[in-house]
């Protein structure tokens, strides 16, 4: 890796993503009033980190 790699912000980024959609999902279960709001962010946060491990696939040669 060089000091210009993008590779390991890419990988924190997709990281924080999964856990922060991860939470959310758990989240919805626990306050029934607002789990359709839970629900549709923690599902885009869940997308956007794995289009985020996608995009740093070809990186990672």
């Amino acid at each position: 890796m060089t000091a210009g790699d993008p590779l390991p912000m890419i990988a924190i980024l997709s990281a924080a993503s999964l856990f922060a959609g991860g939470a959310l999902s758990y989240a919805s279960t626990r306050t029934p009033a607002r789990t359709d709001h839970y629900e549709l962010w923690g599902g885009r946060l869940l997308l956007a980190g794995l289009v985020l491990i996608g995009s740093g696939l070809p990186l990672a040669r």
